[in-house]
């Protein structure tokens, strides 16, 4: 029951943080208004064929989006110590780059830092499931190369080290 509770409570901070993030990153986009030369001489807004565009573009990125979302969740990529913005790219059909600015604009933290909070949920998830496992099996277990990114993500995602956090789970 704690366990559940606990890991609530963390995916709420971290979907907290993420959509704050976003909503950052979508304050800068800027619409401007139609100037008296992108309309045509009956006074039509020349733009539509690009807006009609944009909805299309729209479209295929929240559809990216829920791939991506769908490949984390089901695939675990993150696990993959040696996993690449690359490989991901290539198994949602597409490429670096428009990854890249799928994951920048929707989250408003790079791939890496996208990456390293699935990372971090899962090292989350193990500690509630065994609160015996070492530093290291967690690291490795959660898929961090080195213990020093697993110990800044895990303390930038959720506010305390590891030890602290499995003192908070444990009551002690």
């Amino acid at each position: 029951m704690a366990v559940s509770a606990i890991f609530v409570t963390a995916t709420a901070f971290l979907t907290g943080m993420i959509v704050g993030r976003r909503k950052e990153a979508q304050k800068r986009d800027v619409k401007y208004p139609i100037r008296d030369d992108e309309r045509d001489a009956s006074g039509h807004d020349t733009l539509e064929d690009e807006a009609v565009v944009y909805d299309v573009g729209k479209r295929r990125t929240e559809e990216m989006l829920a791939r991506f979302k769908t490949l984390m969740i089901e695939q675990k990529p993150y696990l993959n110590q040696k996993v690449s913005i690359e490989s991901l790219a290539k198994s949602l059909g597409t490429n670096k780059t428009t990854l890249s600015k799928l994951v920048n604009d929707h989250y408003g933290l790079n791939f890496r830092q996208v990456l390293n909070s699935y990372r971090v949920k899962e090292a989350m998830l193990l500690l509630s499931k065994d609160k015996t496992i070492s530093t290291e099996e967690l690291r490795v277990a959660s898929g961090f190369n080195s213990i020093s990114t697993f110990t800044s993500s895990f303390s930038r995602f959720t506010g305390c080290t590891p030890g602290e956090y499995l003192k908070k789970i444990s009551g002690r």
